[in-house]
């Protein structure tokens, strides 16, 4: 059983996973979130009154990236103005880094389909 000091040590074992990527020649890290990261993340898809950010969530996928892909201490490579050069990439590799990172997330296909607007209950709120 853990106490709590063990429980809040946990906090530096944020995994890290190098992901090969063929088709540009190279390899990236993605690295999963604290649940701090991952509110944050979550929040930047509503407005400051609490309704959907379209626009945002039309990014998911490239800022799932953006939040995601590190070098190898865990230093994201990406800001918020690569997100069209993101979205510019294979759409294969896009989808092997958010594959990944949600893995690493603990995010779920349906939590980024209900993040997209995908979800009926996300959609009825557009």
């Amino acid at each position: 059983m853990l106490n709590r000091e063990a429980f809040l040590a946990m906090k530096a074992a944020v995994p890290v996973e190098k992901v090969d990527l063929p088709e540009m020649s190279g390899s990236v890290f993605v690295k999963g979130m604290t649940a701090k990261e991952r509110s944050a993340f979550e929040k930047q898809f509503q407005t400051p009154s609490g309704k959907p950010n379209k626009v945002r969530l039309a990014e998911v996928r490239e800022r799932i990236v953006v939040a995601t892909v590190c070098d190898e201490s865990k230093n994201l490579l990406f800001t918020e103005a690569d997100i069209p050069a993101i979205g510019e990439l294979p759409a294969a590799v896009v989808e092997r880094l958010v594959s990944v990172a949600q893995r690493l997330c603990g995010m779920t296909n349906q939590d980024v389909e209900s993040l997209a607007g995908n979800s009926g209950e996300t959609a009825d709120a557009n």
